[in-house]
């Protein structure tokens, strides 16, 4: 059962990672911008703008009726220190404190003389009378500080009043609001993860039973973007191995199949040879297996030729071809081997094309034979060409190929005739050639209706 436990905490702790990360994100971008708003606010408050002159006038105004209206408390405070001893001035506005609503130190008149006072403000203090020195409003209020200059000393007795509600009861009265704003940020961010978790869970799951050899599973596509992007595209690509999977079995199978027929005939030549009472007997034996061996040897280099040009094979080298000349060229080799039939080529001459020329003259070459293996009595290779491709079609006079068949037939090993002797010839891979050599030419094969009443077979690929 532990597998089981350790798979459930796994996915659980991934979404939580998923969850905390979009959650604490949200929570700093809505910090930062709280932060901004809050730096562009205060500068618009603090800025004085074209009214400068007024705000000046506006902020002495307030400065003495603030100083006028504490100066009785001023004159208290003042008489209270100055009938103690200095020593004891500062542990009396220790004690003040704790009967006061807002700070209230001593300070020496260097440490207030280096903030930015105001001209009147400062002149007042430079004649020992206490003052008020409005400061510029803030997001939390207006701030006046009363500066009391004692006589006799260099020390000044500020007070520091701040209008507007205090931080701590701003946070006190927000604080449920914050709570609701956050529970609510993340309920939100809970619920847009908990699909997209779910989803790549799923996708996890089908990768996963992929990887383990279930090559049928696929993942759901009904996502949404990206995931089901990736979902389709995972799709293709199991597809794609699925198909090249069956691909290989179904090669495997039928190499086996073609190797066993060539080699159970050498035993049995080689048993023959054994028993063999006369030299003419012998030497038909030894040209039977000579035979067999040719076989093989041809099998194995049309596997060769096959594996090396598949999908994911480097691009051929393509260089320019008189087609006209080549074909001429393999019409006359390929004439020999069946001098009972008419080859007729149909083309306009010369016709220079772009291509590999060794795997465009194996691809016509299968098709000219192939012909031959079915042909009565004629067979046409007409050449063609328009403003974007190039073609070939190869024309007989058979029995043709049924619709039903014209996709198969390109398949490895795929033969209409199923007999297996030397007569009929082919292993099946003679067509499937000449689908790969046009894929690699970005081009097709197919097979079409023949005027001559039997199969054409058309190669196209594009102009480079």
């Amino acid at each position: 059962m532990s597998p089981p436990a350790r798979s459930f905490r796994r996915p659980f702790h991934l979404m939580s990672s998923l969850f905390a990360r979009m959650y604490i994100g949200i929570i700093v971008a809505l910090v930062l911008a709280a932060a901004v708003m809050g730096i562009m606010a205060t500068q618009r408050l603090t800025s004085k703008g074209p009214d400068e002159a007024q705000a000046e006038q506006q902020a002495e105004d307030s400065a003495r009726e603030f100083e006028q209206l504490n100066q009785g408390l001023h004159w208290l405070l003042e008489n209270q220190l100055r009938s103690q001893p200095r020593e004891r001035w500062a542990a009396i506005v220790d004690e003040w404190r704790t009967h006061f609503s807002h700070p209230i130190s001593l300070r020496s008149k260097a440490e207030v003389f280096a903030q930015e006072l105001p001209k009147r403000t400062r002149e007042r203090l430079l004649s020992g009378q206490p003052t008020a020195w409005m400061r510029p409003p803030g997001l939390t209020g207006e701030r006046v500080d009363l500066l009391l200059p004692l006589p006799d000393s260099e020390l000044v007795l500020v007070q520091e009043v701040l209008f507007g509600p205090p931080r701590e009861l701003v946070l006190e009265f927000l604080a449920q609001e914050l709570a609701i704003l956050l529970l609510v940020l993340g309920l939100a961010v809970l619920v847009l993860t908990f699909p997209l978790y779910r989803h790549v869970t799923r996708l996890a799951a089908t990768t996963n039973a992929f990887g383990r050899g279930e090559l049928g599973a696929r993942a759901d596509t009904r996502a949404p973007e990206p995931i089901g992007h990736l979902a389709r595209t995972f799709n293709d690509m199991a597809e794609r191995i699925h198909r090249m999977t069956q691909e290989q079995q179904a090669s495997l199978q039928a190499i086996s199949h073609e190797l066993r027929t060539p080699i159970a005939r050498l035993h049995f030549a080689l048993d023959m040879a054994r028993h063999a009472r006369g030299q003419s007997e012998w030497g038909s034996q030894l040209a039977d297996m000579g035979k067999d061996v040719e076989e093989l040897d041809a099998l194995v280099e049309e596997l060769l030729t096959y594996t090396r040009l598949h999908r994911d094979a480097p691009p051929l080298e393509w260089e320019s071809i008189e087609l006209v000349a080549l074909v001429t060229e393999l019409i006359q080799q390929l004439a020999l081997f069946a001098p009972h039939l008419r080859i007729q080529l149909v083309a306009d001459s010369p016709m220079e094309c772009q291509g590999s020329p060794r795997y465009l003259r194996r691809a016509i070459s299968n098709l000219i034979r192939n012909a031959q293996r079915h042909a009565r009595a004629e067979i046409r290779v007409q050449l063609e060409r328009n403003d974007s491709s190039y073609s070939v079609l190869v024309d007989d006079d058979g029995p043709g190929i049924p619709p039903r068949d014209r996709e198969r037939i390109f398949l490895p090993f795929t033969r209409l005739d199923d007999s297996r002797n030397r007569k009929t010839g082919g292993h099946g891979l003679g067509l499937a050639i000449v689908h790969r050599i046009m894929q690699a030419h970005q081009g097709s094969a197919r097979v079409a209706d023949a005027p001559l009443g039997g199969a054409r077979i058309i190669l196209s690929w594009p102009q480079r």
